[in-house]
């Protein structure tokens, strides 16, 4: 799975801007699969919620905090996110939580740009030692509603 961990080149970036853009860690065969998955998966869509864009739109999610066995639990664990997260972050990573963000496209509401780390904080993280890997299976464009 994946083409393997980031390389060290990247680990400046993230330590000059928070966060890097790796294009092609995962090949479209890869994605497919996870974009199938959450498309066809009724237990994720049963576990989703609503919340509010402040804007008057809603965007669904679900969230979890075990990664478990199912292809949601297999990229979180994955040798390249994994290796990856280790490097930027300097040390051993453990798994803090996924989330799928379920937008559709033109009808679904916004989901604005923000920092991770307030929201963890209020979850009693103290140190700001996480990261998160984003993961877009479907093309992120203006007309669908890019990030």
């Amino acid at each position: 799975m994946a083409r393997g961990p980031l390389g060290n080149q990247f680990l400046s970036e993230y330590e000059r801007n928070g966060f890097v853009i790796a294009r092609g860690m995962f090949n479209r065969e890869e994605i497919g699969l996870l974009r199938r998955a959450a498309k066809e998966d009724r237990e994720l869509d049963q576990h989703s919620f609503g919340r509010a864009d402040g804007e008057g739109g809603v965007v669904r999610l679900s969230l979890w905090n075990h990664p478990g066995d199912t292809i949601y639990g297999m990229f979180a664990r994955c040798e390249s996110i994994v290796n990856s997260a280790e490097m930027l972050l300097g040390g051993e990573v453990y798994h803090y939580h996924s989330k799928m963000i379920m937008k559709d496209a033109k009808v679904g509401g916004a989901w604005a740009w923000h920092q991770d780390y307030g929201y963890w904080y209020e979850n009693g993280v103290l140190f700001p030692d996480l990261t998160s890997a984003f993961l877009a299976v479907d093309p992120a464009t203006r007309e669908n509603g890019c990030m």
